[in-house]
């Protein structure tokens, strides 16, 4: 009798761990997760210069250049010089400032996740947000898709993972020039893109000053 009422105590003892452990894994993964949603959001990620947050995500395109990295926990770096703001206007619909010095930059050149997957020359990518390619046009429809900031998914490295951040690490195609890229953080994600596009544009046409260096585009702390 005696032994199997230790037994009962026993169970009761195991099961009572497994639920709080449960509760508590829970609890964690929201914490973590709720981390995840706040990240570039107060202080906001990015303002345009005239100081307005840029939101999560707007099916509206910034009117005006933006600053880039204002909450940046990078030690020796911080936020774009106002001469570095990012400009969209430049880049979507001026030729001479961009990769092939004819083409316009598409949305969906920093925006990937903004078209349908596969896409056969870029294989890597995996996650879509919408069943047409992204364009200037679909957003002068009324009630068009907002599109998602870079931020979105690209979080700060402080950030604990959580969910799907940080996105995993990709293998470029053979024959690009670009190396594995480790953990897609915010500043591998935008270092990748704005430097690489930057490097090629500089290369077909020297008198470009797309930047390229840290102190080219950073306030130093």
């Amino acid at each position: 009798m005696k032994s199997k009422s230790i037994a009962i105590l026993i169970v009761m003892f195991l099961f009572v761990a497994t639920v709080l452990y449960s509760a508590c894994s829970s609890l964690s993964h929201s914490k973590l997760t709720a981390e995840a949603r706040l990240d570039g959001t107060n202080p906001p990620h990015a303002v345009d210069i005239s100081g307005k947050a840029i939101p999560d995500s707007s099916a509206v395109q910034p009117d005006k250049p933006i600053i880039l990295s204002k909450d940046s926990d990078d030690s020796r770096w911080g936020e774009l010089k106002p001469e570095a703001a990012f400009d969209h206007t430049k880049h979507n619909t001026d030729v001479k400032h961009t990769l092939d010095g004819k083409t316009s930059t598409a949305c969906v050149y920093c925006h990937h996740t903004e078209q349908p997957m596969p896409v056969p020359a870029l294989l890597y990518l995996k996650k879509s947000e919408r069943s047409e390619v992204l364009t200037t046009k679909l957003l002068e429809a009324p009630n068009a898709q907002p599109v998602n900031s870079c931020r979105h998914c690209h979080l700060q490295p402080s950030t604990a993972a959580a969910g799907e951040y940080p996105p995993k690490s990709v293998k470029y195609p053979r024959g690009s020039a670009l190396p594995e890229s480790g953990l897609l953080t915010n500043d591998t994600a935008y270092h990748i893109k704005c430097i690489s596009c930057h490097e090629t544009a500089k290369t077909r046409d020297a008198t470009l000053k797309g930047p390229t260096g840290c102190g080219d585009c950073h306030v130093r702390k």
